[in-house]
């Protein structure tokens, strides 16, 4: 199609002005939104939509993926459509500045120190997206924009999802990745490779087409940057890829070059799966070298775990250059008092002198020149003792010479002393650099849940046991002492571990031999020797029977006394095989197994052991079975699903594969997991799909349904767990807490946990109603093959680490959650989160009252009529102080209500829509307000008063002297007397949703549906603002009172800030992620909690403002925190309530002083 000149065209909300690019794929035009009156781009498809052609399934798949990414470092994606003449459009946001690529070439490379915070929010940004199951695929420096802002360099990535559109519908991926290099210039040719046996896939948004929009053989990504993978592999693509390409990018980026260099795809082919990166130059520390090379190998295993932790390792990298040393030196010494000690001695400043005299030093900073200026004064001073020394013992010498050795034996001892002193501040520093570095690699492993955390923290914590420190290393600590026992193997591998059906035993699996253990002493019982691999065990359900599958053998035991039963033999004239799965009728009286290679399954009878059947399937390296409840056998080898008529073991039916997992439920209803990602329910025997739960994706390695049949769950190759409901086919939750693969799953009893063992030695445990992780189970130090719960929340799990564990599964923090009120909350209601009784309303569901001090439900009320006009915001349920009473806007009425119980006392009549209800802090007076601006006092004893606002009322309280304080419309804040009487009035420059109290002090929130503004610190007595707390960048979301006259707040821009009540001076600001914190507060034992957009609680040392660590909490946002002695509660956007309770650092590290399996404080 030619290209056309849209210019003036409307295309949706937007109208198109002048182009300003084109590509292969088609063009790019400045546009306008007037709607929203702002500026925007808009790229228009050369390719319409007609008859059969994928383009449109392509185009609206891969712009739904992009539009799900919501972050401050992406384009955004404002809408896309299809013209009623089949025209492709996608609008995205206008990004000012230049391609990283321009900057570079314009510039030159950029320094470590400017590079690596840069390079942090391209990491940011990349996680967000790894997160949401997006893989960019095409990362380069013309796809990341450079906005320059208050002397800072800020990253804007594009094109997520969309470089593989570039082509009209008969073009291949190959050819799109041609195109898109003619755009941006980067030197990619056509080319088609052989494809792999596995179709190839494309990861896609889970409610797409199960349409292959990749093409076998295609070739996705920029030559200069694709990941091995990606070049002959597609279906391989994952996370680790773009690890891959940001190593390229940060190569180019420090040295001005790509890391290989050529002229043809097939030179880039070469070098990208068989070369090693040139070394950075002599310039850089060696350290980098080993990051990037790291990033860039060929293995994705042998990568980065996440784009954040290669951005930590590069932050680490520069925190080991000179100038970071120099900070933090300086930095201690000023926050010790400035001793002499801690100064620098004359071999550290030979060290660094010439650093110092490099163009690096010239932009020290005041308090780093005063630290090496003092350095040098000490050194000059011992230099000069050292001289004056030498000559007073000289010119002693020549006059009086009966006095040498008694000025000798002085002047040893004062180079002596000196030299010790010396030596002792050189010590210090070597000691506290040697803290700083444990504390800070420690502190990186417990934000990115590695298993290093705990021994970095640990040597922290012995050098300097500092409060900060020692909550980290308890947070590490904690998971260790979820491990109840530990079971060797007889011999190298373990392969298998379960436990029976009463849990009274456990069975373990290794390179030679299974083992019976007491389940309640953990002692062993019987050795049942194999003398060879035996991959696993499975108990009858009367208990009575251990079935083995090994390399050559099927075997059967008697499990009270070890006794082989058993010797079960294949098809007479058959050679055993390499029997490596096992599945047993749900009567115990039938036992398959199947070979490694998924090609022949063998059916015995557990009581004669007699043979009954061999089974074929399609070779595809993968053995899974299962039986039914109700007498069909359903076997797979990777590829195609065969099911069988246990009675006469004729094939009744053939799924189409490729499918990788596969169970059954109670009702006959089979969930197969895919090699391309897809997830289906069948009915058996009819072969009836009922439900295609997950059409594309990563390849399914895992599935399981619920004992209970209210559940199915999959796991996925890039570690991603998502569980539906089998009758409706509803998501009810996903996680992807460890982004690892998942190797297995299954349900505890009860439903209400799921566990997924991962491929990085973890086992994860997680509520199934709210689809949070509530502990990780870890300690091997190699793959979790299988792990299994019994009726006691207890796990057990085999590693080929040579053990099998078992843990108490129980989560470690959460002590009770209400459960979600619903998924679809468009708003949740929510009264005062820092009081003990909690008013919680979701959209038009009824309200919940709650006394989270004692986790109690104490009615449910009535919703909370919304004001949709008028620009007010909808009057928050109120509970009374003593939680006798609650109050709901209802229309023109307060609904009063008796709690517990919820029985309708009396209602308070306005002549318009209530706006505003709110109790005293004692007693059960309370104050409502409506949009007409009429104002209802009611007393404790039954007297009310009424005012009159001139504008509409947002927000009204009740001090504890009797006097009103009304925010009314037309931002004016009026103080009242008891008596109705007007003592003050202000103006405020917006509009306003709440008020907090401390004392005569008032802090007032802006309206987040007017224009951002800060808060407001206001004198009551005196009816004047103080101050305005500015600071935050866009919306604050909360705002309340600290001990001590402190105020914290918490904002859109993802920070929380702490100031003074007095004077509204900010003091300290806590940044956590890149999305909103909606709730601050501040623990007795300063550690700043906040709750973000993602349902995680962010802990920081309230006094350096450094991360502590970080707590999973809901499956939506934080919106309320409240602490309740050693207690946190939090409210979630889905109207839930939990409590949660973390244990005092030194009783953790205490209970793990004298836990074996966790102990590394004493040794």
């Amino acid at each position: 199609m030619p290209d056309l000149d849209f210019s003036a065209r409307s295309l949706g909300d937007f109208i198109v002005h002048e182009r300003i690019g084109a590509g292969g794929y088609g063009t790019v035009w400045r546009c306008e939104q007037p709607a929203l009156k702002r500026a925007a781009v808009i790229k228009v498809l050369r390719a319409r939509v007609g008859g059969n052609d994928t383009t449109h399934e392509r185009f609206l798949r891969e712009a739904q993926l992009a539009s799900r990414l919501d972050h401050p470092y992406a384009a955004h994606v404002y809408s896309f459509g299809v013209e009623d003449d089949g025209l492709l459009w996608i609008a995205m946001e206008l990004v000012p500045g230049v391609t990283l690529g321009e900057w570079l070439r314009a510039r030159g490379p950029m320094s470590l120190e400017a590079f690596v915070p840069f390079f942090e929010r391209v990491a940011q940004v990349v996680a967000a997206a790894h997160e949401r199951g997006i893989v960019h695929r095409d990362l380069k420096p013309s796809n990341i924009m450079v906005v320059e802002s208050g002397g800072h360099l800020f990253p804007k990535l594009l094109d997520f999802g969309i470089a593989k559109l570039h082509g009209d519908p008969s073009t291949t991926d190959a050819d799109a990745g041609a195109d898109h290099a003619a755009h941006d210039a980067v030197p990619t040719l056509p080319m088609r490779l052989t494809p792999l046996p596995r179709d190839p896939r494309t990861r896609t948004d889970d409610t797409a087409s199960p349409a292959h929009l990749t093409r076998p053989g295609a070739m996705i990504g920029s030559a200069p940057y694709m990941s091995p993978e990606q070049w002959g592999a597609p279906y391989a693509v994952g996370p680790a890829t773009d690890i891959y390409s940001l190593g390229c990018v940060a190569y180019e980026a420090l040295t001005g070059r790509p890391p290989f260099l050529a002229t043809k795809t097939s030179e880039y082919y070469e070098q990208h799966l068989r070369a090693e990166p040139p070394p950075l130059g002599d310039s850089f520390p060696s350290s980098l070298d080993i990051i990037l090379r790291r990033a860039l190998a060929k293995s994705p295993e042998a990568r980065h775990t996440s784009a954040l932790a290669l951005a930590e390792a590069l932050s680490a990298a520069l925190r080991a250059q000179p100038r970071e040393q120099l900070r933090s030196s300086a930095q201690q010494w000023h926050d010790r008092a400035r001793p002499r000690g801690l100064l620098w001695g004359s071999d550290v400043l030979a060290e660094i002198e010439p650093w110092m005299r490099s163009d690096a030093a010239h932009d020290l900073s005041e308090l780093e020149c005063s630290f090496v200026a003092a350095s040098q004064r000490l050194a000059r001073c011992i230099a000069w003792a050292r001289r004056s020394l030498v000559v007073l013992a000289a010119l002693t010498t020549l006059t009086v010479i009966h006095y040498r050795s008694v000025m000798q034996s002085r002047l040893a001892e004062e180079q002596s002393r000196l030299a010790s002193q010396q030596s002792r501040a050189a010590h210090d520093i070597a000691e506290a650099r040697t803290t700083e570095s444990e504390l800070e690699q420690g502190r990186a492993a417990l934000l990115h849940g590695e298993p290093e955390a705990q021994s970095h923290l640990t040597k922290a914590y012995k050098r300097d046991p500092a409060p900060a420190t020692a909550f980290m290393l308890a947070r590490a600590m904690q998971p260790r002492l979820a491990e109840r026992a530990r079971f060797p193997s007889t011999h190298g591998r373990m392969w298998w571990a379960t436990f029976s059906p009463d849990g009274a035993q456990i069975a373990t699996t290794d390179d030679r031999a299974a083992q019976i253990w007491d389940g309640k002493t953990y002692q062993l019982r019987f050795t049942l020797p194999h003398g060879c691999e035996v991959y696993q065990a499975a108990y009858t359900p009367d208990g009575t029977r251990l079935i083995t599958a090994a390399e050559t053998m099927v075997r059967v035991w008697d499990t009270a006394t070890g006794a082989l039963l058993h010797d079960l033999k294949p098809r007479p004239g058959r050679t055993p095989a390499d029997y490596y799965r096992l599945a047993l009728s749900p009567d115990g009286n039938l036992v398959a197994a199947m070979d490694a290679a998924g090609a022949a399954t063998q059916v015995w009878n557990t009581h004669t052991g007699a043979w009954l059947a061999e089974l074929h399937n399609q070779l595809g390296g993968y053995s899974r079975l299962a039986f039914s409840a109700h007498g069909w056998l359903a076997t797979t080898g990777g590829e195609e699903v065969q099911v069988f008529d246990v009675r006469n073991w004729a094939r009744v039916l053939t799924i189409p594969g490729p499918i990788r997992s596969l169970a059954f439920n109670t009702q006959n209803w089979l969930v197969t997991g895919g090699a391309t990602g897809e997830v289906s329910l069948w009915s058996i025997p009819s072969g009836t799909r009922l439900r295609q739960l997950r059409d594309l994706g990563e390849a399914v390695e895992a599935v399981a349904f619920s004992p209970d049949d209210q559940l199915v769950a999959a796991g996925s190759r890039d570690g991603a767990i998502q569980t539906w409901d089998p009758r409706s086919g509803a998501l009810r939750s996903q996680l992807n807490p460890r982004h690892s693969k998942i190797l297995a799953l299954d349900f505890d009893p009860s439903s209400a946990l799921i566990l997924s063992v991962n491929a990085d030695g973890t086992v994860v445990v997680a509520d199934t109603a709210q689809g949070l992780p509530i502990t990780i189970l870890d300690g091997p130090r190699n793959i979790v093959r299988t792990a299994q719960f019994d009726a006691s929340s207890r796990v057990v799990g085999a590693s080929w680490d040579g053990t099998a564990r078992v843990w108490d599964a129980t989560a470690s923090y959460r002590r009770w959650s209400s459960g979600p009120m619903s998924d679809d909350c468009e708003t949740v209601m929510m009264a005062e989160p820092a009081r003990r009784f909690m008013a919680v309303g979701c959209g038009i569901r009824p309200t919940r009252v709650w006394d989270t001090s004692r986790d109690r439900l104490l009615a449910e009320l009535p919703s909370v009529t919304r004001v949709t006009s008028g620009g007010f915001t909808s009057a928050f349920p109120a509970v009374s102080s003593g939680g006798d009473l609650a109050a709901i806007a209802r229309h023109n009425t307060v609904e009063i209500y008796t709690l517990p119980g919820g029985h309708l006392l009396r209602t308070i009549e306005h002549s318009a829509a209530v706006s505003a209800v709110a109790f005293a802090e004692t007693g059960r007076a309370m104050v409502s307000g409506a949009i007409d601006g009429s104002v209802l006092v009611t007393r404790d004893d039954g007297t009310e008063l009424a005012l009159q606002a001139a504008g509409g009322i947002d927000v009204a309280l009740l001090l504890p002297d009797g006097r009103i304080v009304i925010s009314d419309a037309e931002r004016r804040l009026r103080i009242y007397s008891p008596a109705g009487a007007l003592r003050g009035d202000l103006e405020m420059p917006v509009r306003m949703m709440s008020i907090r109290r401390a004392g005569m002090r008032l802090i007032l929130l802006p309206s987040y549906l007017g224009n951002a503004a800060p808060p407001l610190l206001i004198d009551v007595e005196q009816a004047r603002i103080i101050a305005q707390l500015e600071g935050h960048v866009g919306f604050v979301f909360s705002a309340r009172w600290l001990p001590g006259a402190r105020i914290i707040t918490a904002g859109a821009d993802g920070t929380a800030r702490l100031w003074d009540g007095s004077t509204g001076r900010h003091v300290r600001t806590y940044r956590g992620g890149a999305r909103f914190l909606a709730d601050a507060t501040l623990t007795s034992d300063h550690v700043v909690i906040a709750g973000d957009a993602d349902g995680i609680l962010r802990f920081w040392d309230a006094e350096s403002g450094a991360r502590l660590w970080t707590l999973s909490a809901h499956r939506a946002a934080v919106i309320g925190i409240r602490l309740e002695g050693s207690d946190i509660l939090t409210s979630g956007s889905s109207g839930e309530v939990s409590r949660w309770r973390l244990p005092i650092p030194a009783t953790t590290i205490d209970a793990c002083k004298h836990h074996r399996r966790c102990d590394t404080v004493s040794q």
